[in-house]
């Protein structure tokens, strides 16, 4: 949700915005931003990368939701990105790493950071490299839409010591363990020290007269 001044300044014509791109590889973080300049936000500096082109986004609720989009980056001679620096991609762990998009809201006259945007998350899927006809290089990342987390388990399991991680003291699991460890005597003799059920052996027979007598009638 955009805040009140951010939303004035666009009403107006006024607002500065910079779209910001964080992607959590697996082996580094490293964050960009279309401008001339580096920006640091949330502990990450962001490099200054250009236009990064982002798809439109897909709409829906819940399950349904189809929120894949797919980045596109493109060799710039301005920002010292050669064809060959976009292929160092694949010596990136980023097969299902996430990946987070984002717009930097900045004051048209003081230039202060007045509020950052995330407009899309997901999770990268392939990366494919192009050569358009005008002779550019790029590279198109396909990524995946956080509804993909509906369907990934949360790690949590029946137990008592999982419960008293959420609440000290619920013991609604306090006898799970026991369960399936309860050793019943059934129509015969037990372990040493265990007492048959009383008048074991006429029981059986009339259960079993009273289940053959069905096929009977």
């Amino acid at each position: 949700m955009l805040s009140s001044e951010v939303k004035d300044l666009y009403d107006a014509g006024r607002i500065a915005t910079r779209q910001m791109i964080r992607f959590d590889f697996g082996t580094g973080t490293y964050g960009y931003i279309a401008d001339k300049d580096e920006f640091t936000h949330g502990g990450l500096t962001y490099q200054p990368f250009g236009l990064i082109e982002v798809s439109d986004l897909g709409g829906g609720v819940g399950t349904t939701a189809d929120g894949n989009f797919t980045l596109r980056l493109a060799a710039s001679e301005e920002f010292d990105l050669t064809p060959e620096m976009l292929t160092q991609i694949e010596d990136e762990d980023y097969r299902d790493r996430p990946v987070r998009v984002m717009d930097a809201h900045f004051h048209p006259d003081t230039g202060a950071l007045l509020q950052v945007e995330t407009v899309a998350r997901g999770y990268i899927d392939t990366m494919e490299h192009f050569e358009s006809p005008e002779g550019g290089a790029y590279i198109e990342a396909a990524c995946e839409g956080r509804q993909l987390d509906y369907t990934r388990k949360n790690g949590r399991f029946r137990t008592n010591a999982d419960q008293k991680k959420r609440d000290e003291g619920d013991m609604f699991f306090e006898h799970s363990a026991l369960s399936g460890r309860i050793e019943l005597i059934w129509g015969r003799s037990g372990p040493s020290g265990a007492q048959p059920a009383p008048n074991r052996t006429s029981w059986q027979g009339t259960v079993s007269r009273g289940f053959l007598g069905l096929f009977r009638r």
